[in-house]
């Protein structure tokens, strides 16, 4: 998000505004407090805002009040109300009013942002709605119009804007009849019956210019005295632009109705997806500690094992929900389109659809020149897995699908199923010949859960949801093609001439286990921090356990570590990352990872530049928590 948008936060309670006002600075929000309603109000008149955050509950003039205000001043912009020991049907009346949405304190860092970057999106896209409008008005006024004077369809006269409009010469259409040249042969039928019935008003038709192009217009008509005899006036419009205008307004507000429904149901997948996550931590983990202890003959472990795969099927959905809530923090490398596809077309998950489908054939004509991108290889796998997944399913017996790469470089925006800004590409399309995506739905195909399957035979109605969101994560926008021939989806992420790197070869389970080096785990879910602990004394390694930055301090005052696991989001006081820039004050050298269920790339990016070497989601398994650990504690014996 643009980090000019400057936010306006009216708050009474000065400490909790200034509070707010530097975790704004955080995430790069420049703002400005008021105190009071009043306060807000002058502030707004002296300077543009980009987005307000009003306390609903403000002295003398309330929160509802002054949103009652700001809205008849400043329309378009959006209102973010916070509420406290209010209601939430109270803050749910401010949204009726016009506010965009609420939150409650205390505030989600995360979740402030997002709500935040939801609001400046769904008004840039207004304000584009807006401007439309008006280039539409402007338009329609500045038409310039031809003029003709008829007896009963025959041309008598008309003026020189007339005649260029068809482009012919005046002696070529003085005295003849306007049914033979400026009309196609779908409006002759009406333009016959108005000059016999002799109806006036306007009209619009289809003109016909002398090089047989056509091209919509408007006319209107009246009667005259011309020459001594009653005549009719016909002006004639061209309205090319009027009716691209129409279009180009008929679709933002598609585009403003579908991504403000993908940005609501994009929140409420995310602030699910956090709470499933700390639940699931236990289920993932313990299954495996339980393993490690069991003997191979034991008549429980078959059992087991199907507790942990159920874990991970439960902890790949939640996966999901965050990647619509646009909560993914993947890292991002440079890499080759044609690898990660080639890759795909040969894992399990692919050849177990093959298996599924034997009728179906899949090809592929992939560019060899293809540029790079900057990409998460595990995320774009997961598109090609469900655009090629649905693709199979789409065709009813034997059919065809096709994966084709090409670069794309774009002069100009174009709008397609939406709006695909200028730039350089690469354009990755899956095609099938199944039966299409029926007209009705086409608009509907990316929200979670709209899917005409039957539940729980196809996945978990997440599949497109899922493609649109890593898209748009990286960068990039979608197109969609579908007919009775079959249904093409265009992905577009942006190229780069970014050589790859060659990565490292990962640690092999042998050798994750520890020397007894102490870790101190800071998180503020006990049942995390006991499973986290139980995990790595399985692993050898000794782990002390707290649940918020502050106690995490006083420990790390009198006993020094080797490790720091870190939980990027605290409920009570400081959050992962000002833990752990007190920690540095202390030790400079102290080397950390970070956990969380969900956490916004911008914030991970920060942490990471203070020396944090690792990211884990929640719930991890066993491997990734010992690879991380373990690669993390090799970087501190080389530094």
């Amino acid at each position: 998000m643009d980090v000019s948008a400057h936010i306006l936060l009216v708050d009474d309670n000065l400490r909790f505004a200034e509070s707010l006002q530097q975790i704004l600075r955080i995430q790069n929000y420049p703002s400005t407090i008021a105190l009071s309603g009043e306060e807000a109000l002058e502030l707004l008149e002296q300077k543009p805002f980009d987005l307000v955050l009003l306390d609903v509950d403000l002295p003398e003039m309330s929160g509802v009040e002054t949103l009652d205000l700001i809205k008849i001043s400043c329309s378009l912009l959006p209102v973010i109300m916070i509420t406290g020991n209010t209601t939430v049907e109270t803050a749910v009346a401010a949204m009726k009013k016009g506010a965009y949405d609420y939150l409650k304190k205390p505030i989600v860092h995360e979740l402030l942002k997002a709500t935040i970057d939801s609001a400046i999106r769904h008004a840039k896209l207004k304000k584009e709605l807006n401007d439309s409008e008006k280039r539409f008005k402007t338009l329609t006024e500045a038409s310039w119009e031809g003029v003709i004077v008829h007896n009963k369809g025959l041309i008598v006269e008309g003026n020189q804007q007339f005649f260029d409009m068809f482009g012919y010469r005046k002696e070529e259409l003085i005295r003849t009849h306007i049914l033979e040249r400026i009309f196609n042969r779908d409006s002759l039928v009406q333009i016959q019956s108005r000059i016999e019935n002799g109806t006036t008003g306007s009209h619009e038709a289809i003109g016909v210019r002398k090089d047989r192009s056509e091209f919509p217009l408007e006319t209107r008509s009246s009667y005259i005295k011309f020459q001594g005899q009653n005549l009719r006036v016909c002006a004639i419009r061209d309205i090319t632009e009027r009716k691209k205008a129409e279009e180009e307004n008929l679709n933002l507000q598609m585009q403003l109705a579908k991504a403000s429904k993908m940005e609501a149901l994009g929140l409420m997948a995310g602030s699910v997806a956090h709470d499933l996550n700390n639940i699931l931590a236990g289920i993932v983990s313990y299954p495996e500690i339980l393993l490690m202890g069991m003997d191979k003959s034991d008549k429980h472990r078959e059992s087991i094992k199907i507790i942990q795969k159920a874990g991970k099927r439960a902890a790949s959905v939640v996966s999901d929900l965050i990647t619509i809530a646009r909560g993914t923090t993947t890292p991002k490398i440079v890499k080759n389109p044609n690898s990660i596809i080639a890759d795909h077309l040969s894992s399990i998950e692919h050849q177990d659809y093959i298996t599924k489908f034997p009728g179906v054939t899949i090809l592929s004509d992939l560019n060899s020149n293809l540029s790079n991108m900057y990409c998460s290889e595990m995320q774009i796998n997961k598109v090609l897995m469900n655009l090629t997944g649905n693709a199979m399913e789409a065709l009813v017996g034997d059919g065809l699908i096709a994966i084709t790469t090409e670069n794309v470089h774009l002069s100009q925006s174009v709008l397609a199923y939406e709006k695909i800004e200028a730039g350089d590409y690469i354009k990755i399309t899956v095609s099938d010949t199944g039966s299409g995506i029926p007209a009705e739905d086409l608009d509907h195909i990316f929200e979670p859960f709209y899917s005409k399957k039957v539940m729980g035979r196809s996945g978990t109605g997440l599949g497109l949801a899922i493609v649109w969101s890593t898209i748009h994560d990286h960068g990039g926008f979608i197109n969609v093609k579908s007919g009775q021939e079959g249904t093409s989806f265009e992905v577009f992420i942006p190229s780069t001439d970014e050589e790859e790197l060659c990565s490292s070869p990962a640690l092999s389970l042998n050798a994750l286990r520890g020397n007894g080096e102490a870790i101190l785990v800071v998180d503020d879910q006990e049942t995390q921090c006991l499973t986290t602990r139980n995990l790595l004394t399985n692993i050898g390694y000794q782990a002390f356990t707290v649940t918020s930055g502050e106690d995490a301090l006083k420990l790390y005052n009198k006993t020094p570590v080797d490790l720091v696991i870190l939980d990027m989001i605290l409920e009570q006081g400081m959050n992962g990352r000002e833990t752990y820039e007190q920690m540095l004050k202390i030790n400079p050298q102290q080397k950390a990872i970070v956990i969380s269920g969900f956490s916004e790339n911008e914030e991970l990016a920060k942490i990471q530049e203070l020396g944090v070497s690792h990211f884990i989601r929640k719930p991890y398994t066993l491997d990734q928590l010992g690879i991380a650990v373990k690669q993390s504690l090799l970087g501190a014996l080389k530094n």
